[in-house]
């Protein structure tokens, strides 16, 4: 068993997820009634965003071993990843019962309340859950994911000053560049020469072993003095994104076929359903869908929706994709099951309501989504925020995301992917679904013209309360725009001529995956990016 455990955290350990999942599920099978096994099936299907496989896993550890700490725990993350907020605080409470000083299930019960917008609530389990692993536990990973979600709650609270404390705190016990990178965007004075240097040293003695230890810690160390260059010396800004990014690429050695399968099934499914006519074309009427590429505005778009007392901003949900997709991938195609994928959505969702009446969701690649959402929710308004593509690829690529997106690592990908997106656009437009429930905004006029777009979006959303500019300064979104998000409205990320060294790349891949759609037949493709010229 040792030597099979082995290989499998290697396998993990290196993102070689495929092949962990096949030994796996040997492993599965040679050993029926152990739980161990089952519990690294349900974790790699997690790793996989297998959510459900994942569930169905962990739930027959349970049938094992009904009190196994580490099977209820674990359920309970899983039900909160798919927003099913009941079940998963069902999970998360029988883990504290059965053992109350871990550290883990005061973190999954923060993250519950962090959706519904409890901070306060939130910083109180954390702290606890803080606390118990100074004390409980030596995995200093799942230790760091916690004193990242302590940062973010700080920001949520609008306490910068305790943030930038609390880093450094840490920073003295043990060095650490995704800390670093959190207090360099929070204040890049607040950095001293002395964390600038151990960055340095770091990455010049090349001290790092495995793929993932390379992704975990040398990527963000790139990335960290990249940030700290970026205003006081560019070009040095700018060798340091491009280290972190051929890092991250060498990791991965990904390819972007995927990704155009994915626009395919997704096109086919919905050949599946268009024909579905809903009973209440009502439906969803106080759902309002925030759609585009990552960085293209949305969250920009949420803060400025969500600027009043009528509006709840969800942030990035997973129940929409999970709840289509799950049908899409089961196959069970007939009118009740079409129904009832919207009444559950709204279910999910509800939860999160207090006082407020609708409820944004954000989550920018439903756009893969757009006709499934009008067929299963057909009374929500989506809007759908477009932004230049080259800002955009050039916005992307200076991020560090901890779960990455892996197209954004080379302006090569980058350019495939913007066309796979436009394709996916023209085939909804060619479905004649951007109609009047659909709203197209630019983020240029975002920036630049923002009171005329702010009441446009409130009249097409059909928001009566009145805007209100501190509720948008003082939001909180759990991604890499929250920190900009939270500061004035400015143009200063608008035609920006970094990395222009790569846009012959960016465009000759663009092109090139242009072709591929026009050969499929599933839309004409216009001259232009709908009114971007490439």
């Amino acid at each position: 068993m040792n030597k099979v455990v082995k290989l499998l955290q290697q396998y993990i350990s290196e993102g070689q997820l495929e092949k962990a999942l096949i030994e796996c599920e040997k492993f599965v099978k040679a050993n029926p009634n152990e739980i161990y096994p089952l519990k690294l099936l349900a974790h790699i299907h997690f790793l996989q965003e297998h959510y459900r496989l994942a569930i169905e896993t962990t739930q027959k550890v349970l049938e094992i071993k009904n009190d196994d700490f580490d099977g209820n725990n674990n359920l309970g993350s899983y039900y909160l990843k798919l927003e099913e907020f009941k079940k998963a605080l069902f999970y998360i409470d029988k883990a504290k019962q059965i053992n109350p000083e871990h550290p883990a299930p005061y973190q999954n019960h923060c993250e519950t309340l962090m959706k519904v917008r409890d901070f306060k609530g939130a910083a109180e389990h954390i702290d606890k859950c803080i606390s118990q692993h100074e004390t409980y536990s030596n995995d200093y990973t799942t230790y760091k994911s916690t004193l990242l979600i302590r940062i973010e709650i700080y920001i949520a609270l609008k306490e910068q000053s305790k943030a930038i404390e609390f880093i450094k705190k840490y920073l003295s016990i043990k060095f650490d560049a995704e800390l670093l990178l959190h207090l360099i965007q929070i204040d890049r004075n607040e950095a001293s020469d002395e964390m600038i240097n151990i960055c340095k040293h770091k990455i010049k003695n090349k001290t790092f072993g495995s793929k993932m230890e390379r992704y975990q810690e040398q990527v963000p160390l790139y990335f960290s003095l990249a940030v700290y260059y970026e205003k006081t010396d560019p070009p040095k800004s700018d060798k340091y994104y491009i280290k972190a990014n051929d890092e991250v690429t060498e990791i991965q050695r990904l390819t972007m076929i995927k990704f155009q399968k994915s626009v395919l099934r997704i096109i086919d499914n919905y050949e599946m359903v268009k024909n579905f006519i809903p009973k209440n074309n009502n439906k969803g009427e106080d759902n309002i869908f925030i759609l585009g590429m990552p960085r293209s505005g949305t969250t920009l778009t949420e803060s400025i929706i969500t600027a009043n007392t009528e509006v709840f901003g969800g942030g990035e949900l997973m129940s929409f994709y999970d709840l289509a997709y799950r049908l899409l991938l089961d196959k069970k195609y007939d009118e009740n099951s079409f129904e009832m994928v919207g009444e559950q959505y709204i279910e999910r969702t509800e939860y999160l309501l207090v006082n407020q009446k609708k409820i944004a969701d954000k989550l920018p690649n439903n756009y893969a989504f757009i006709g499934h959402i009008r067929k299963f929710l057909p009374g929500a308004k989506i809007v759908l925020v477009l932004r230049n593509p080259w800002d955009l690829a050039v916005s992307l690529y200076k991020q560090r995301y901890v779960t990455n997106i892996s197209f954004s690592s080379t302006f090569f990908n980058l350019g495939i992917q913007m066309a796979n997106y436009e394709a996916s656009l023209l085939y909804w437009k060619k479905m004649g679904l951007l109609d009047n429930n659909v709203m197209v905004i630019y983020y240029e006029d975002l920036v630049k013209n923002f009171d005329e777009t702010q009441k446009k979006l409130y009249a097409f959303c059909k928001i009566n309360s009145e805007y209100e500019p501190e509720k948008r300064e003082s939001f909180f979104a759990k991604t890499a725009s929250i920190n900009q998000v939270q500061n004035k409205i400015h143009t200063e990320s608008l035609e920006k001529d970094n990395f222009s060294n790569f846009k012959n790349e960016f465009q000759e891949a663009f092109y090139s995956q242009r072709e591929f759609w026009k050969s499929r037949n599933f839309f004409d493709i216009p001259a232009d990016f709908f009114g971007y010229k490439i």
